[in-house]
């Protein structure tokens, strides 16, 4: 790690001397390895050890960028060199202030790293996933299956110009199984997962059995008539309404006009029962870290309180530019989201559904409205009619239409109860009179 630190200043080094006002310099060095499922067999794997530098050089506010796969002394150096003449002939620009500089210590974030999943082999993940073709058939074995299973570990460092140096170590490994049973025309598919930074909290036993249970009851799929009617979104769709709006608050679409939000900090653009948390600092979340990509310390950033709005995420940029704080979601080269924690309600889900008696639930998916014009069309692949409060059947043709704002505001209730994954509380979410067409 020390070694990476240094490798990294020396980039600074070399990319000031040459005329650089601001330089920072990222460096990574890891190993990864998959092994992947097609139809029911191990078919092969990888594994690739990679390192690297990434350089960005400044003069007058223009920006010259980058890198060599490579941490060889000169190679480090050409890529400083290269960043520093770049900078030289691009566009000045004005909005530019600075880099961060050093603000004090990081936050301890506990878990990111388990020197245990350096030591499982291929042999292991193949293991793995033989356990898993072995669940799903024994539902039933005539089932088409597919997935994969991997894992890394890596050690990154980055540092400024102006005296920022941080580094940090991390591992993860995963495992995913998806399981499609087909009769006639007929198609039943569906998905499970587990991943974890931690060896002892990776627990792939039952992905295959639920994936190939929940496949099944995709079978004999309707159309429905559309309407105005309650959404339930379950726990693999529910989190992602809540990432999206996060994603969408990032200062730079505001900055540069092309975002639904513009205008609507401090104002109500959820119901009242939404508070939406950025939080790096869970330990062993999968988007948990003591710094964000420029080196400038992670903290807890409540993005949506009560319905309102409370901030845009920033980097050193945007923050700059639009003379706010920096919060600290920067990947040097924009803003990201962390891990996204929303309030919990009182309910459980199965309650949500028995207060329904014309609907739909909607077990996987993502809500993804235009950025700029904030429109959501959506289709809906994994979903059931919601017939007097029981979940009734499978839907085809089905697709979600509204703006998301309009979207927000009708949540009206979040589940008590959740899955839980690696920095993710996934509750499931209720939302009224979403417009849902059907049809053939």
């Amino acid at each position: 790690m020390e070694n990476l630190v240094e490798i990294a200043e020396y980039g600074c080094e070399v990319a000031k001397k040459e005329g650089a006002e601001f330089v920072d310099v990222g460096v990574h060095s890891g190993m990864g390895m998959s092994v992947d499922v097609e139809r029911g067999a191990v078919k092969h794997g990888d594994t690739a050890v990679s390192s690297g530098v990434s350089v960005r050089a400044f003069i007058k506010g223009g920006m010259g960028f980058t890198g060599a796969s490579s941490l060889k002394k000169e190679d480090v150096r050409g890529a400083a060199l290269k960043a520093a003449a770049l900078a030289k002939v691009a566009q000045p620009d004005p909005d530019f202030v600075s880099l961060p500089e050093p603000s004090g210590s990081y936050p301890v974030v506990e878990k990111l790293w388990d020197d245990n999943i350096r030591g499982v082999s291929a042999g292991k993940l193949v293991g793995y996933l033989r356990r898993s073709i072995e669940e799903v058939k024994s539902v039933r074995g005539d089932a088409i299956i597919n997935g994969g299973a991997g894992l890394g570990h890596s050690e990154s460092a980055i540092a400024n110009s102006l005296g920022i140096r941080a580094s940090i170590k991390g591992s993860s490994i995963r495992m995913s199984t998806s399981v499609t049973f087909k009769e006639g025309d007929d198609v039943g598919t569906y998905f499970d997962f587990d991943n974890s930074r931690l060896l002892p909290d990776f627990n792939p036993s039952g992905i295959g059995v639920n994936a190939a249970k929940m496949a099944l009851k995709f079978l004999g799929a309707r159309h429905i008539q559309g309407g105005v009617m309650p959404v339930v979104f379950g726990p693999l769709s529910g989190l992602s309404i809540f990432r999206v709006i996060c994603w969408n608050a990032n200062a730079e679409d505001i900055q540069r006009n092309r975002s639904y939000l513009i205008g609507k900090k401090g104002a109500q653009i959820a119901s009242d029962i939404v508070t939406v948390v950025d939080d790096p600092l869970i330990p062993a979340g999968m988007g948990s870290g003591p710094f964000d990509g420029e080196g400038f310390p992670h903290s807890r950033l409540t993005v949506i309180e009560k319905g309102v709005l409370k901030t845009w995420l920033h980097n050193s940029y945007t923050a700059n530019k639009g003379k706010e704080k920096n919060t600290g979601n920067s990947t040097r080269g924009g803003t990201s989201i962390t891990n996204t924690v929303v309030s919990l309600g009182t309910k459980t889900e199965k309650e949500l559904i028995s207060e329904i008696k014309d609907g739909l639930y909607v077990a996987v998916g993502s809500i993804f409205p235009n950025p700029q014009s904030g429109d959501i069309s959506e289709t809906v692949d994994w979903g059931f009619k919601i017939e007097n409060g029981e979940i009734a059947y499978p839907v085809k043709n089905v697709m979600i239409g509204m703006h998301m704002l309009e979207f927000m505001k009708n949540i009206d209730a979040i589940s008590s109860d959740f899955r839980e994954e690696p920095g993710a509380i996934m509750p499931s979410v209720r939302v009224r009179d979403v417009r849902v067409a059907g049809g053939k």
